[in-house]
């Protein structure tokens, strides 16, 4: 908008309309990242198995009379399947990720920004702004009907007359001096009609109306459009943004209380003015950066689309641009639109509008999209994307709506965010593998105690420290270990490859140790039960650092030092409970000789073996498959 008047604010605070637009898109924009969708799945599974199981229990020993208490604590076991740590887990790693990046350069304003981040496959950039700076320079006045000095003071006049208030009119009177002249009719530039106009009264030297704007707007109403349009395609293929001054006798029509305010016919072109953005000295190699990581680039701009793309080969974005503007976008069907927006790379003249609607055919085609962008005509695309990114020096509204803001206009601290939300994503991938592998053995334990009636294989306090030392303290310190890197894009399949074979595995290992020692105390049963699963869980955070597939490449793997310190720390901490009697007998957990140590221990080895040849040659697949090629 330009111009000047004098206003009265009848609402303001929490009653404003620009405080309503931006609290409802804060709230319509809360979408959860994959890892939260996968996550709820896997608790909402086992909240059933828990409830399950726990009602099936409930029954069976009120069918036997057990007491109440045994009810009680039994059922309170089976509800401890449901991982409650993960959740924790999860926002423990977005809060660590948020800290990490605003130390960068990036103020977090959605938890899950940072990791959802790490799941685009388009970005979508808005040119102005973001991929160059708010800085634009008058490069060249090109006369057409007017000397050049004539046209200057001309240009002078016309924009001193209407008001320095946009980037355009400010770098044109920095070039061109003039005065200020009394104005009948303005009409204010919008990015929905692309120029801007005024009358003047008489009282000056100019006379009639003139009229500032996009070419390709304005030609079709001059008698040259076809000789001129050539210069433009000229300009526009070097990378500059190409306007129109041109001149007509008389006055403008008002603008309308709505739609769009009408060109006159019969315009006379008086020169050209072509404007050069400051591409960011960080765009090149980000863009190329995201290029690397397998993102599209999808830059979209209310320019000219020539412009548009001269300026992304400078940015490096592609060579062999697809380039598309908003008339033709509309005259497409939804099929073809939807298909246009897919294979295209540069959009010029796009209206607000039809940037809401490229975010939306992205979404609807499967991409996991961002919008970037700085001004208030991008807040609509920003509320659409999976992701919404915003300069600091954008519009209060974009920065509302954004998920991230870039402090600084760094431009440069997405790459960085990007690793940070890989960090967060394998993080959460070593601590599902841990919860999840102790969740799978305690409910085939309970389960198979159920059907072969043996006593409960273990109580309350010693699932605590099951669940405590091999799962809940790591957990803490996998997150904040957790590396960069590529993370599996099915996070399910991968970590049900790495838990079922554990999970199954530390099973029976652990029932054959209980088994052996039918004939003793019960007591006695469940400490090696419990120390047994306990070990191997303790080998867990170790042998978790890598993946099914990195098992299967027959490379030589390389452990963490701090996961195997980390696991000894456990152990450490698990053998000082049985020299003090007190806490000994807190947990419920009995004295062992060497010989039960040396059956522990062995178990513990075999399982060792097993478990690594289950990932290393894919047996565990290939026995609930047969004919399943490993």
């Amino acid at each position: 908008v330009a111009g000047s008047g004098v206003y009265v604010a009848e609402k303001v605070g929490r009653e404003s309309f620009a405080f309503q637009l931006t609290a409802g898109a804060r709230e319509y924009r809360r979408i959860l990242t994959p890892l939260q969708r996968q996550v709820s799945i896997v608790v909402r599974l086992l909240v059933v198995l828990a409830i399950s199981l726990a009602v099936l229990m409930i029954l069976s020993f009120a069918i036997e009379d057990e007491p109440f208490d045994q009810i009680v604590q039994d059922t309170a076991v089976v509800i401890s399947l449901v991982p409650q740590g993960l959740l924790l887990m999860i926002t423990v790693a977005y809060a660590l990720g948020a800290v990490r990046i605003a130390n960068k350069g990036a103020l977090v304003q959605q938890i899950n920004a940072v990791e959802s981040l790490s799941n685009v496959d388009v970005l979508c950039l808005d040119k102005t702004g973001t991929l160059t700076t708010n800085r634009i320079q008058l490069r060249q006045i090109v006369p057409i009907r007017l000397e050049e000095e004539a046209l200057r003071q001309t240009l002078g006049h016309f924009v001193a007359s209407t008001g320095r208030i946009n980037r355009t009119a400010q770098a044109i009177s920095e070039v061109c001096q003039g005065t200020a002249y009394p104005v009948s009719v303005q009409i204010p530039f919008s990015s929905d009609y692309k120029w801007s106009g005024a009358s003047l009264d008489g009282s000056g030297p100019l006379q009639g109306s003139y009229i500032l704007g996009a070419p390709e707007i304005m030609l079709p109403h001059t008698q040259d459009g076809p000789l001129l349009r050539r210069d433009v395609e000229l300009w526009a293929d070097l990378g500059l943004r190409v306007l129109l001054f041109a001149h007509h006798p008389g006055p403008l029509a008002p603008l309308p209380s709505s739609g769009a305010p009408a060109l006159p016919d019969d315009l006379a072109p008086l020169g050209w003015l072509t404007f050069t953005d400051e591409l960011r000295s960080d765009a090149k190699q980000v863009l190329d950066q995201f290029r690397q990581a397998g993102v599209q680039i999808k830059l979209i701009s209310g320019d000219n689309p020539q412009t548009v793309a001269a300026l992304a080969q400078m940015a490096g974005i592609s060579k062999d641009v697809v380039v598309v503007s908003g008339l033709e976008l509309e005259e497409m069907t939804e099929a073809r639109f939807a298909e246009t927006v897919d294979q295209t790379t540069v959009f010029g003249r796009i209206t607000p509008e039809q940037k809401q609607r490229i975010v939306q055919a992205l979404r609807a085609q499967g991409h996991y999209v961002a919008m970037m962008g700085d001004g208030v005509n991008d807040v609509l695309s920003l509320k659409q994307a999976h992701m919404g990114i915003a300069m600091e020096s954008g519009s209060q509204a974009t920065r509302a709506v954004a998920d991230m803001v870039l402090i600084g206009d760094q431009f440069s601290v997405l790459p960085e965010a990007i690793r940070e939300g890989q960090r967060i994503l394998n993080g959460m991938q070593d601590n599902m593998r841990l919860f999840l592998t102790r969740t799978l053995y305690a409910a085939l334990l309970i389960v198979i105690a159920g059907f072969i009636g043996t006593e409960f294989p273990f109580t309350p306090k010693h699932n605590s420290l099951l669940t405590t030392l091999p799962v809940g303290l790591p957990a803490i310190f996998l997150t904040v270990w957790a590396r960069s890197g590529k993370p599996q894009k099915n996070l399910l399949y991968s970590v049900s490859e790495f838990v079922l074979p554990a999970g199954f595995s530390i099973t029976v290992i652990t029932l054959v140790v209980y088994l052996m020692y039918v004939d003793s105390s019960v007591q006695l049963q469940r400490t090696l039960l419990t120390t047994t699963a306990l070990l191997c869980g303790l080998l867990l955070i170790v042998f978790a650092e890598h993946s099914v597939e990195q098992w299967e490449s027959r490379e030589k793997l390389h452990f963490d030092r701090r996961r195997v310190a980390l696991a000894v720390a456990m152990l450490i901490a698990y053998i000082l409970i049985f020299p003090f009697p007190g806490v000994r007998n807190f947990f419920e957990l009995n004295t062992m000789n060497w010989g039960d140590l040396a059956v522990v221990v062995i178990a513990v080895a075999v399982w060792a073996v097993v478990v690594r040849a289950l990932w290393r040659y894919d047996l565990f697949r290939r026995l609930l498959i047969p004919g399943e090629p490993g």
